[in-house]
């Protein structure tokens, strides 16, 4: 049994945040940290490649963020409907009829074996050690029991990354979901 982390998908299109202007601009991390009441339009530009659209494309605004197609989405909402996710809507005029949206996922759980992991710390402004980020993932054994979800840092949401499972993956693969790549980061 693996758990992966959702990385960049080499070679396919890039979608950028935009503002009004036209200039790229990021999510505050606060906006994917909780299912958010009535979210606003997010305004994109999409970087162009030769693969093209796959289902599941590049999202530069936020980390631990993905953009799916309508296809994706679909998949989404009738696997996991019952778990904490949204989808924040997208629009870009370089395309004004391509359906896309933020998959934002906010299942949270505390599944890190913090001793057993690897982990960069640092002392926050009160004079406490913090994680900062993790260099090698080890899991607690519940996260098996999931197919996809964020994880804390000690008491702080980590939305940079979006884990998942082999059921996760192998649902992805049945329904011919292109776009998605993923890095092991732990096994048993």
């Amino acid at each position: 049994m693996n758990i992966w982390k959702i990385i960049k998908n080499e070679g396919y299109n890039n979608a950028f945040l935009i503002d009004s202007a036209g200039k790229q601009r990021f999510d505050k991390d606060s906006d994917y940290m909780d299912i958010v009441d009535s979210p606003p339009l997010r305004t994109l530009k999409i970087e162009t490649t030769e693969k093209g659209f796959p289902d599941i494309m590049n999202y530069w605004g936020t980390n631990g963020a993905i953009i799916v197609n309508s296809k994706t989405k679909t998949f989404i909402e009738r696997y996991y409907g019952n778990l904490s996710i949204q989808f924040f809507s997208c629009y870009c005029s370089q395309y004004p009829k391509l359906n896309l949206w933020i998959w934002n996922a906010c299942e949270y759980h505390d599944v890190l074996d913090v001793d057993n992991s690897v982990c960069d710390k640092i002392h926050n402004l009160q004079g406490k050690e913090v994680i900062k980020s993790v260099d090698k993932y080890v899991f607690k054994k519940e996260a098996f029991d999931l197919d996809f979800f964020k994880i804390y840092l000690g008491e702080r949401k980590y939305t940079t990354y979006l884990f998942v499972s082999d059921r996760f993956k192998e649902t992805m693969e049945e329904n011919n979901v292109t776009g998605l790549a993923l890095e092991k980061v732990y096994s048993i």
